[in-house]
């Protein structure tokens, strides 16, 4: 049986997740983009020139839904397919100049949001709560 605590807890991160999502969803209505493709934007422009499971690994979703969401970022202008001179059976994937923009002007504004709800934790809470997340995640 789960303790009070525990079920608090549970009951808290589904709380936040709606929160966030509300958040997204408000967001996503302005650009006709998912918070998902916002993160992917956000992985592509950090972390450059990446392939398809590098994509898939990190939104922790299968292949199929990767090139799904890719597909449809291609399609938008937001990303661009690059053939792999070396290795041509490859294709790399990289944001556009339009994707750095959409990126710049929405995902700006979420990260912003959230960091004002994070800004009211100490630091210690905060080092605190990036552990838990990262153990539960």
């Amino acid at each position: 049986m789960k303790s009070a605590l525990t079920k608090s807890l549970i009951c808290s991160i589904f709380n936040a997740g709606q929160i966030l999502r509300e958040r997204a969803r408000a967001e996503s209505s302005l650009t006709d983009c998912s918070f998902l493709h916002m993160h992917t934007l956000h992985y592509l422009e950090e972390n450059g020139s990446v392939n398809m499971k590098e994509i898939a690994n990190f939104l922790h979703i299968t292949p199929p839904s990767a090139t799904s969401l890719v597909n449809s970022l291609v399609t938008r202008g937001f990303i661009t397919r690059v053939g792999n001179e070396s290795d041509r059976r490859t294709i790399k994937l990289q944001i556009t100049a339009a994707g750095r923009t959409l990126l710049k002007n929405s995902f700006k504004r979420i990260v912003a949001d959230l960091e004002k709800h994070v800004a009211r934790l100490s630091e210690s809470e905060q080092k605190a709560f990036s552990a838990i997340l990262n153990k539960i995640s």
